[in-house]
């Protein structure tokens, strides 16, 4: 019933540049990138679980995906700008890290390992790292890691160094994290914790979705 619902809204009639993506309603007629993802995410757990998952809803959210890029891209696909980022919205020009870590993991969850854009997102994030005290950090966080160990290679080593060493020392005497930005702080520690046991657990690959 929950893909059904996913599914449903997915369709619901939107502006050209808005369509393949969700947003917080069922029945809202924009989308953003943040909504998007986490749909995403559950209709490849779904398809996992071998529930029926419309090609046709996948491609559609890829287009949505390349219209969230920040740099243009030409008649064959391919990004003006070799490295560059995701935004909130589509067709703006200000990727963010949080945006680009999602729209990174996003895409590979779409089977879209060889695109042009998983590589210059990849290469954006490694001049863009994560902050403790950036905005939605550990949202931003979780999606970096698992999106950079999808990626591999230099990306891959760097963001395991870097989310060890960011995270391990915000650890709390009790074994909880609380978050170090306004945005995510008041959600509290089960939420910060959550956000990142399931970041540092990411070269164990527990989790089937974000298996290859």
């Amino acid at each position: 019933k929950a893909i059904d619902v996913i599914l449903s809204s997915q369709k619901t009639a939107k502006p050209v540049h808005d369509r393949g993506g969700w947003r917080y309603n069922p029945d809202a007629r924009d989308s953003d990138l943040s909504v998007t993802v986490w749909q995403l995410m559950a209709l490849r757990s779904a398809k996992n679980d071998e529930l029926q998952v419309p090609v046709s809803a996948i491609d559609d959210a890829i287009e949505y995906l390349k219209r969230s890029y920040a740099s243009p891209l030409d008649r064959n696909g391919l990004p003006d700008k070799k490295a560059s980022g995701f935004c909130y919205e589509p067709h703006r020009n200000r990727p963010t890290f949080t945006m680009t870590a999602a729209g990174l993991l996003a895409m590979q969850v779409c089977g879209q390992y060889d695109s042009p854009l998983v590589a210059g997102a990849a290469d954006w994030l490694l001049e863009h790292p994560p902050k403790w005290k950036e905005r939605f950090c550990l949202y931003g966080t979780y999606y970096y890691a698992q999106g950079m160990y999808q990626r591999g290679g230099e990306h891959a080593t760097t963001a395991r160094q870097l989310v060890q060493e960011m995270l391990l020392k915000q650890q709390a005497g009790n074994g909880s994290w609380t978050a170090g930005n306004n945005e995510e702080r008041g959600h509290g520690s089960v939420y910060a914790t959550s956000m990142i046991v399931l970041s540092l657990s990411v070269k164990y690959h527990y989790l089937p979705i974000y298996q290859k």
